[in-house]
């Protein structure tokens, strides 16, 4: 069964307002990325404790903790990274989640994909402390880092070949990487464990109303209708940017109706 989830920062800054639109749009779940404009990284204790709150008064619980550890330098020291995934482990267990997303590095000089055996290296202690807080890390790929294509991603897991790390799929991000959306899914079809819902309109890097798009929205969906997983809104409709995207209430219900009237359509079971 799919379970809707999403990031409720597109909708705007104030935690408690992103709370009210989630209930009016009856979405249970939560993927944390930031709060009162501050990044889910940099969020203090008591911060936190009010997220508790006012989320736990909504109904509403954490898929996950949508970090941007590996957002960072192949070069720079991978000390500081280890530190913010012990944190964002620390978050995950306060807001009773066992996910984090992670990517996989960029390069200051060169390209990444030079840098494979590194890549390879810091995921793989990443992943060792994960099972041993029994957190999972999931993979986003992103522009210019190792994993921004569906082989390198597909890679990745293959090589660390832990049940402590899984993918994300997002069609919208292969797309955009100049892949055919179907290919990447199928490429990665084995690893995938969550699913960021964005459809790429085609042109000009704006993005679509899911099903409305090029990145195979519903077709991805059929190819993954046995997976008990979340499927996260993160529909951009607005802005689309490095660390995260803006969504009207307006433009992100019409997303969610979207996405609910497929897997109505694909008699797919959802909640």
């Amino acid at each position: 069964m799919f379970t809707i989830t999403g990031f409720a920062d597109e909708l705007c800054s104030d935690f408690e307002k992103q709370m009210k639109l989630w209930r009016e749009m009856q979405i249970d779940w939560l993927e944390l990325r930031s709060a009162w404009g501050v990044n889910v990284m940099d969020l203090t204790d008591k911060q936190l404790e009010e997220i508790k709150n006012i989320s736990s008064a909504a109904g509403v619980r954490v898929s996950c903790i949508g970090s941007p550890i590996g957002k960072t330098y192949i070069e720079d020291s991978f000390e500081f990274e280890m530190k913010r995934l012990q944190r964002a482990c620390d978050i995950a267990v306060y807001l009773n989640t066992d996910r984090v997303r992670v990517f996989s590095f960029y390069s200051r000089t060169g390209n990444i994909l030079d840098f494979k055996e590194s890549v390879l290296c810091r995921l793989r202690e990443m992943a060792d402390y994960a099972r041993q807080r029994n957190i999972v890390l999931l993979h986003e790929n992103e522009a210019n880092v190792y994993g921004e294509h569906s082989a390198q991603s597909a890679e990745i897991a293959r090589e660390l070949k832990t049940e402590y790390f899984g993918l994300v799929f997002d069609p919208a991000n292969y797309s955009v990487s100049g892949e055919n959306a179907l290919i990447s899914e199928e490429t990665m079809h084995p690893y995938i464990s969550y699913m960021h819902v964005k459809d790429y309109s085609g042109h000009d890097l704006t993005m679509s109303i899911p099903g409305e798009g090029v990145s195979g929205i519903a077709e991805i969906f059929n190819r993954l209708r046995d997976r008990d997983m979340f499927i996260s809104m993160e529909p951009h409709l607005s802005v689309a940017g490095q660390f995260g995207g803006e969504t009207s209430p307006e433009q992100y219900m019409c997303a969610v109706e979207s996405v609910r009237r497929i897997l109505r359509e694909e008699e797919i079971p959802f909640r």
